[in-house]
């Protein structure tokens, strides 16, 4: 496995506290002030239209979900026949329902749904799961069918979560309203963790897999559709709920990626949200497109998003229930220096291997505590770290070797991992370890063989430490807990004030038109002091003299204008012209090409060429976009993304991932160049983003970046009509 995004978000305190509750609170106070969708989690009475008992029917096993869970309240089956179902009341009609109902679950045909909707808020029902499918996922006509019923239910004051899902599952209110057959799958016991998912199917995996490793949940459930209720009002409920440490998410599409960001940002500080994304290529997003009628997005944008937020973005079902399974207790790693112990030398090996890839340091143990130990243990032990205690190990032997070797203040984890097959090592030393650890020092466990997994597991369930069925989870765990420790209280926030950019007659004359060429652009950087090459329009053989004049030898030729995006390939730039006979010839040729189109400009000293843009994503907004520039640019593909506003540290760190960002460091003994000035550059576009909500993309490139200053020497921009 190999960990995806750790953002630059990072979690305060992994489990919470009574005062990060009430900051959480204030914080989503102005966003959600009327959220409430407790009765889809713990109401008080449920109406399933649609159960029969019948084989297969979908409201029958609704009934028989929430009847298996415990559920207390009052259920009722509404079917035009009445016929009993157990000890479940039933009637024939909505209209038949008690007073005392605030859940109805619908299980019919999707035609049937939309009507259901007035005679339910008649009855007092304002919230509705609407488990049916034949809606947008099905095509064009599912797709109106969606579109009527939302338009309905907005209508009627009606809360509807799907359509074409699950719906909700919360232990600790005993409610389940899953059609699923549980002979196969396992449900949670209560715990910590909630998880929100587009998909059904991923959903009922994940909550078997947290059960199967004993890692309890709250509350859980599918989107479906999303016709109303969304992950965005699902991360805001889970953020203001303090049962909740930490929440889960399955996505392949986002419905509104401003708000999500928003959110996100606001939550990470005190609960660390772990998402997966579906649909990241163009196959898996046509996919997307099949299963859920919504568009993926492009993955790279989603990634920045991660970055920004605080997300911990991981790579598909198993990760996600690791990450959840080793973040729902803490604590966070306050280093990245780990001890690994084990009862097998090249199992040691490997863990260092995959731990030193995901930047930890295996530091190795103080001599004077290896003497020390070689003297109280058996001398073919090695302590250095990896610590190896052999096939002989007990667990008297591995407690008394951590506890000396942590006494020595070095380590920020531990990572204990048992191999099968020796019996000196066992679940015994649960409680003897946990009596010697820090409260405040990570320490995850992997356990090699089922048997032992499954002992091992068990014990160290009661002392809330994380135990993992194989060495490689294991440390694919502890990456996860030092990469996220290591952004602990670094947040940064984006909503710095922007100053809009003051217009000039010019900017207000050229905004006018579509698409800015790149005089007009420089014309306007040239008033905002921002540097550009000295550049004049020669449209005839006289004023060719005088423009070699102002900007000497040697020159460039180059065609300007606004409806060409490429110079390159049409020729339409001629670079290095000493010559004057030479420049003379090859201007004649491109004027007659393009007459009246063609500048003379200033040839720059070499410098590094970078590549500065902005583009609004149809999901996110506006993105910068920035990396190595010149003509070769999408072959590099040196390009790094942040959402627009970004932080000054947001966008030195943008810079600081690419190749082009080693180098403006200064490498191979070469001066560092002009970053600050890069960022003053970056910051002003930002600022024009601001300011002209019509500006589709911007592209500066190249932009020539020096020791000591920054010079633009190509630009486009593009506006809406």
């Amino acid at each position: 496995m190999s960990l995806s995004n750790i953002s630059s978000n990072a979690s305060m305190n992994i489990g919470g506290n009574m005062s990060e509750s009430v900051t959480l609170a204030t914080e989503f106070a102005s966003l959600s002030s009327t959220l409430n969708l407790e009765p889809f989690f713990a109401p008080k009475g449920v109406a399933v239209v649609g159960a029969a008992p019948k084989r297969g029917n979908q409201g029958k096993r609704i009934i028989d979900s929430m009847i298996a869970q415990g559920y207390e309240g009052r259920m009722i089956a509404v079917h035009p026949e009445r016929l009993p179902l157990g000890a479940c009341q039933s009637v024939r009609s909505i209209e038949d329902l008690p007073d005392n109902i605030d859940l109805a679950i619908v299980a019919t045909s999707a035609e049937r749904v939309e009507a259901m909707i007035e005679p339910l808020t008649d009855k007092g029902v304002h919230n509705l799961i609407v488990v049916s499918g034949g809606f947008a996922e099905t095509g064009p006509e599912g797709m109106l069918r969606q579109t009527s019923l939302k338009k309905t239910a907005t209508r009627f004051g009606m809360r509807i979560i799907g359509p074409n899902c699950l719906g909700t599952f919360s232990s600790s209110d005993k409610f389940n309203s899953f059609f699923l057959s549980y002979d196969d799958i396992h449900l949670p016991e209560m715990g910590s963790v909630a998880v929100v998912s587009q998909s059904g199917a991923f959903l009922s995996a994940i909550l078997d897999q947290l059960a199967s490793r004993s890692v309890g949940v709250h509350r859980a459930i599918n989107l479906g559709n999303r016709i109303d209720v969304g992950e965005c009002e699902m991360l805001e409920a889970f953020a203001r709920d303090p049962r909740v440490k930490v929440i889960g998410v399955y996505l392949e599409s986002v419905q509104d990626g401003r708000r999500l960001y928003d959110i996100a940002r606001k939550i990470t500080p005190f609960k660390p949200v772990v998402i997966c994304k579906g649909g990241k290529g163009d196959k898996g997003s046509r996919a997307t497109q099949s299963h859920s009628a919504s568009l993926a997005g492009d993955y790279s944008v989603f990634q920045a998003v991660c970055r920004q937020t605080g997300m911990i973005e991981v790579n598909g079902l198993v990760e996600l229930t690791s990450a959840l399974q080793v973040l729902q207790n803490g604590p966070i790693a306050q280093g990245n220096r780990v001890l690994i112990v084990s009862n097998g030398g090249g199992m040691g090996v490997l863990l260092t291997d995959l731990l030193e890839n995901g930047n930890c340091d295996v530091v190795e143990t103080p001599h004077r505590t290896q003497q020390d130990l070689k003297n109280s243990l058996p001398g073919y032990y090695s302590f250095r770290n990896p610590i190896d205690l052999t096939g002989s190990g007990t667990n008297e032997q591995c407690v008394l070797a951590i506890d000396k070797i942590l006494k020595t203040g070095l380590y920020d984890c531990l990572l204990l991992v048992v191999l099968a097959g020796t019996e000196g090592i066992n679940a015994d030393i649960a409680k003897p370890l946990r009596d010697i650890l820090p409260r405040d020092l990570p320490v995850v466990l992997g356990a090699y063989g089922q048997k032992l997994y499954s002992s091992i597991k068990t014990a160290f369930a009661q002392e809330e430490i994380p135990v993992f069925p194989t060495g490689e989870e294991a440390a694919w765990a502890v990456n996860l807990l030092v990469q996220w420790g290591r952004k602990k209280g670094k947040i940064i926030s984006a909503n710095e004030a922007l100053d809009a950019l003051t217009f000039s007659s010019l900017a207000k004359e050229v905004g006018r038109s579509p698409v800015w060429d790149e005089m007009q652009i420089k014309r306007w950087l040239q008033e905002c002091h921002i540097q550009v090459p000295k550049s004049f329009n020669v449209t005839c053989r006289e004023d060719l003299g005088p423009a070699i004049k102002q900007t000497g030898l040697p020159i460039v030729l180059k065609l300007v204008t606004p409806d060409l995006m490429h110079k390159t390939e049409l020729h339409g730039i001629e670079l290095n012209l000493f010559d004057r006979l030479e420049i003379e010839k090859k201007w004649q040729n491109m004027n007659e090409n393009w007459p009246g189109k063609i500048w003379v400009e200033e040839q720059l000293p070499s410098g590094l060429d970078l590549m500065v843009g902005m583009c609004r994503d149809a999901i996110f907004g506006p993105l910068l976009l920035f990396g190595t520039g010149g003509s070769y640019v999408e072959t590099y593909e040196d390009i790094d993304r942040v959402l627009l506003p970004a932080s000054d540290a947001e966008i030195v760190e943008c810079i600081l991932r690419t190749k082009a960002g080693e180098i403006i460091q200064g490498v191979r003994g070469q001066r560092p160049l002009a970053l600050s000035e890069l960022v003053r550059f970056i910051k002003w576009m930002m600022r024009w983003v601001a300011s002209e909500n019509k500006l589709v993309s911007l592209d500066f490139n190249p932009i020539r970046l020096y020791p000591d200053t920054l010079v633009v020497l190509d630009a486009k921009a593009n506006l809406e009509p």
